[in-house]
């Protein structure tokens, strides 16, 4: 063990945690957060003054690992584009939710699209039955369309009780469209109008 990880292990437990702070702090001056990270983060400063911010730069990571707002002023519409095979299916419609893609997202190991959590519990969670939410750590089967109307299949899911993700065909959907971190989704979940089952669409723009 190097000089220098010794000094790093001998560092005493109160200066880890204001470096911690002072990093969570210079997070939070670039980082736009969403309404329910802003909310946590003062319930955190006013209910628990003086506590470890390990908390608080645990918030600011998901918010912007997940961020589900775009940077500019573009509004999506509320029901999805007509797409190529889906004529007179689409039935009842969620609101649709936005993503800025990351690196991560497309990282063919970790094989997932990060969705953010604030979002999916505005937007989507109220849209399943109660069954599928009993049933969202093993995964629910979503049948996607991109824009050209062909489908993947896909699983939507919880890891941990707090992140909520798009599995299985999801690789295959970003390589077959030639998807980047420089593109921004939007998701519309809706229930095929025979079948009843849960479907989505995926829809991408430039945005950057």
């Amino acid at each position: 063990m190097s000089s220098k990880e010794k000094s790093n292990n001998n560092y005493p437990e109160e200066l880890k945690e204001l470096g911690a702070a002072a990093l969570a702090l210079t997070c939070i001056k670039n980082t736009r957060l969403d309404n329910k990270a802003k909310a946590t983060l003062h319930k955190l400063k006013t209910t628990y003054p003086g506590n470890s911010v390990r908390e608080a730069a645990s918030v600011i990571a998901q918010n912007s690992s997940a961020n589900s707002a775009l940077d500019d002023e573009y509004k999506p519409p509320d029901i999805p584009p007509l797409v190529q095979n889906l004529r007179g299916v689409i039935g009842r419609c969620s609101k649709p939710m936005q993503k800025n893609l990351k690196n991560t997202d497309l990282n063919a190991s970790q094989c997932r699209l990060l969705m953010n959590r604030a979002s999916v519990l505005e937007f989507l969670v109220p849209f399943l039955n109660e069954g599928e939410c009993q049933t969202l750590k093993e995964g629910i089967q979503v049948t996607t369309y991109d824009l050209d109307g062909n489908a993947y299949t896909m699983s939507f899911k919880v890891w941990a009780d707090k992140y909520y993700v798009l599995t299985s065909g999801w690789t295959k959907f970003h390589q077959d469209n030639g998807l980047t971190d420089k593109h921004g989704l939007t998701l519309w979940m809706f229930r095929h109008v025979e079948t009843q089952k849960l479907c989505s669409v995926i829809s991408w723009r430039k945005v950057a």
